[in-house]
């Protein structure tokens, strides 16, 4: 039987800043701070995390930025009851500001956890501080190292059959030696909370990794890689919860469609019936996009 044009044209204008999901258009570096703020507020630690990582591994955060992340995720993580955690952010806060004290609306446990974290720090040096020197010339001021960059490379693939997993390589440039551990984070498609598993360590930067295959479901798969330190604080990452890595995942005998991914890449994946998603443009010019779906 030949097939029967269907003729359905999708155009689809594209500004500069372009809504794919409630989450994705509140992804601003502001934004983000602003949203892990709000879940925290309303109990939702597991997500305030995950926004909270993702705006501090992304460029243009100010001082205070950096400052109320680290704060945020110090809550969070112990909410949470990650403590290893939640003693890094409170590191973090304090090399950036010595001073600092928990809010004082805070619980009892939370001041008391933090008092504990501080002598510790104090206790080792105060580490991540700029210190005073004395010398022949007088007393300079030694300012700590900015620490080395971490850089993940990675490759995604295009597109996987559905329910099969899939095998990811990732390789962790640390001049530093700062990350610990290579996390993958992902879910299906593009809701709920992603999950989390430890990539294995190869050697020589080398992380290898199993995408399940119960993950794996059409219309497509979201993951994200991040770098840990020792205490599991973010350092850097590949992708994140707000702009992930994705791999198509075609519906058998479906009709071809289009999902932008991260990177500004196109890929092919298919679904059955209808074509649904959006399309996004990181240019400053409008696009239009013409789609005819040729059906049986």
């Amino acid at each position: 039987m030949r097939p029967a044009i269907l003729g359905l044209s999708l155009v689809v204008a594209l500004s500069s800043t372009v809504v794919t999901s409630s989450a994705f258009a509140q992804a601003g570096q502001r934004n983000l701070i602003q949203l892990g703020q709000r879940q925290y507020d309303e109990l939702h630690y597991e997500e305030a995390v995950q926004t909270l990582s993702a705006a501090i591994i992304r460029p243009g955060n100010s001082p205070q930025d950096e400052l109320r992340i680290y704060e945020l995720l110090a809550y969070s993580y112990q909410a949470l009851q990650r403590s290893d955690e939640a003693e890094g952010a409170w590191r973090l806060v304090l090399a950036r500001d010595p001073e600092r004290q928990p809010s004082q609306d805070v619980s009892p446990r939370v001041q008391q956890f933090f008092t504990r974290a501080r002598e510790r720090w104090e206790a080792e040096g105060r580490p991540g501080v700029a210190r005073p020197q004395t010398g022949g010339g007088g007393t300079t001021t030694v300012v700590a190292a900015a620490p080395a960059e971490v850089r993940i490379e990675h490759r995604s693939p295009p597109q996987q059959q559905r329910g099969r997993a899939v095998a990811l390589t990732a390789n962790v440039v640390d001049p530093g030696s700062r990350v610990s551990r290579l996390v993958l984070a992902y879910r299906h498609n593009n809701a709920g909370i992603f999950r989390r598993i430890d990539a294995r360590g190869q050697g020589g930067g080398a992380f290898a990794v199993t995408l399940p295959g119960d993950a794996v479901r059409p219309p497509l798969v979201e993951y994200y890689f991040e770098a840990v330190d020792a205490t599991g604080v973010p350092v850097q990452a590949r992708g994140d919860a707000f702009a992930p890595l994705r791999i198509a995942v075609p519906e058998p005998g479906g009709i071809p469609w289009w999902v932008w991914v991260g990177g500004g890449v196109l890929v092919a994946g298919a679904v059955t019936g209808i074509v649904v998603g959006v399309v996004a443009s990181q240019g400053s010019q409008p696009a239009t996009l013409n789609i005819t779906v040729v059906g049986n």
